[in-house]
């Protein structure tokens, strides 16, 4: 509907990429990228606690097998904090680029 008022009023193509097209794609991208980041963390934890060396995930494997509750549940925990930050971060950049209906 939108392409069409754009090509109605003979906007040109890299104008109505931008006025247009990205606009009404902006919210479907956030969401994307929210769920894209989740995994992301997730992976990257994982990843930390197979391969060690830094990071928490390191940090949550080395802990395990010192039988390290309370510093395991305390990473756990700020492995959730992390991850919720993150997806709160683009859940208000995703309101921000919606627009109204």
């Amino acid at each position: 509907e939108w392409l069409n008022v754009a090509r109605t009023l003979e906007v040109g193509p890299f104008r109505t990429a931008f006025k247009v097209i990205l606009p009404a794609a902006a919210p479907t991208i956030m969401t994307g990228m929210r769920i894209s980041v989740g995994i992301a963390w997730l992976v990257i934890v994982a990843a930390e606690m197979l391969v060690g060396g830094t990071g928490i995930g390191y940090f949550v494997w080395n802990e395990w097998n010192n039988l390290s509750i309370a510093n395991i549940v305390t990473a756990i925990l700020l492995i959730g904090l992390v991850g919720l930050a993150l997806d709160q971060g683009l859940a208000w950049a995703a309101k921000l680029v919606t627009y109204p209906e």
